[in-house]
């Protein structure tokens, strides 16, 4: 065997997961524009929301074009796997910016064949699953994934304290672990865990009880959705707890499943595709939007400036961009940031960073607070508890005088009045 063959060979097992994408991988042609592409018009100011922050240098790896270039160097056996490696890749949201303003990507008048290949969120989840494989990992990342396998939640917490928000309400949730429920109330471990954020779980409930809807939760039995796992590259541990889940909800035979976090939702939805059989996967945006829509139920106008911020699962990822400004224009003043919908600049909190790279996430979640406030709004909305509690912590650092909301907080009192 040659030493060409041989160093191939090496390669294609060291790059197990990202052969998978190979194709993908290789489709940048270096351009740089996934960086820093300005269309004011277009409302895109700067694409990549590590490249806007001072954290890191401004050298090309710690952005998609100079990634893009270390994933050739991979292939063609000129690089190894290696822990500066991996403190390069996991310095990204894969909050898939990049991705959308590929102009090779999209170019309406122009048809590359890079069209067709352009996947960078998968691609670099794939880089991920082969440096932890290789023995790379982020140190921090390592107990929240064990613990997501042992205890259901990445947390290090007894998941017995699932139940604990409950107390918040004044009627009785269904244990869809034992009672027939016609909707799985997925509550996820960031808010049914976390007591700073657990009014979202408590105002979710409370706005299923309000209008008749028969829903239940798993509490202690629910198992973690595994999307940590999947952004920080461990594999094994998301198909540990995915079969957990699979297998529970075909235990119970759910059918429908609502979740008040776009982590899960986008994990429930894209990620499980395939394992999940005839169940109805929807983040409670869009169920309330539609609900609300179809019943038409009154909301009143509660006198107030918002602006919403898109989370990157929910919106970047599968297009949800509506549902939320369909409700906030029914009871606010919605002002828009500059970046919105697909332009929108990520909080930070996503791909593992904010837990490997807290500088890196606050400073993130500190210029999207500066976005909110020249919208002079007095609120700063989202639909994500990781948008949630990044943003809020952005908000305490500035002494900014927004105040931090969840869309079911606005949307119970919009109930209320």
């Amino acid at each position: 065997m040659t030493e060409i063959k041989k160093k191939q060979k090496s390669v294609d097992i060291t790059l197990k997961n990202l052969i998978k994408v190979k194709e993908a991988a290789l489709a940048c042609v270096h351009c740089g524009q996934c960086r820093v592409a300005n269309w004011p018009e277009k409302n895109v100011h700067y694409v990549c929301p590590v490249y806007k922050t001072d954290v890191t240098p401004k050298f090309e790896p710690y952005f998609a074009r100079g990634k893009n270039l270390i994933l050739k160097g991979l292939f063609w056996g000129d690089l190894e796997l290696s822990q500066d490696i991996s403190e390069l890749i996991f310095q990204c949201t894969l909050c898939g910016a990049c991705e959308d303003f590929c102009h090779n990507s999209h170019n309406d008048h122009v048809k590359f064949k890079t069209h067709d290949w352009v996947d960078q969120v998968n691609v670099f989840e794939a880089l991920r699953a082969d440096l932890i494989e290789a023995g790379f990992p982020i140190e921090s990342h390592i107990p929240m994934n064990k613990s997501m396998v042992e205890l259901l939640n990445p947390y290090e917490r007894d998941n017995k304290g699932k139940n604990n928000w409950t107390h918040g309400v004044d009627f009785k949730i269904s244990d869809a672990s034992k009672e027939d429920v016609e909707i799985l109330y997925f509550v996820g471990c960031s808010a049914a865990l976390t007591p700073q954020i657990e009014n979202i779980a408590i105002n979710t409930a409370k706005i299923l009880n309000r209008l008749g809807i028969n829903f239940g939760i798993f509490g202690e039995k629910e198992v973690c959705c595994g999307s940590v796992a999947l952004r920080t590259g461990d594999r094994k541990a998301f198909e540990k707890v995915s079969e957990k889940n699979v297998k529970l909800f075909e235990a119970r035979g759910i059918k429908k499943i609502i979740t008040s976090c776009a982590g899960c939702y986008r994990t429930l939805k894209k990620d499980y595709k395939g394992l999940l059989k005839d169940v109805e996967i929807l983040h409670m945006v869009e169920f309330f939007s539609d609900l609300i829509d179809a019943n038409h139920v009154p909301l009143n106008h509660l006198d107030m400036k918002t602006t919403y911020h898109d989370p990157c699962h929910l919106g970047r990822h599968l297009g949800i961009y509506e549902a939320p400004r369909t409700i906030l224009n029914k009871i606010s003043v919605l002002e828009e940031m500059k970046t919105t919908r697909e332009t929108a600049m990520c909080c930070g909190a996503g791909g593992g960073v904010r837990k490997g790279f807290p500088e890196l996430s606050i400073e993130m979640a500190k210029n999207r607070i500066k976005d909110a406030e020249e919208t002079g709004a007095s609120y700063l909305v989202s639909t994500c508890p990781f948008c949630y509690r990044n943003l809020s912590d952005a908000i305490a650092f500035l002494e900014s005088g927004i105040q931090m909301v969840d869309l079911t907080e606005l949307i119970l009192k919009a109930l209320q009045a």
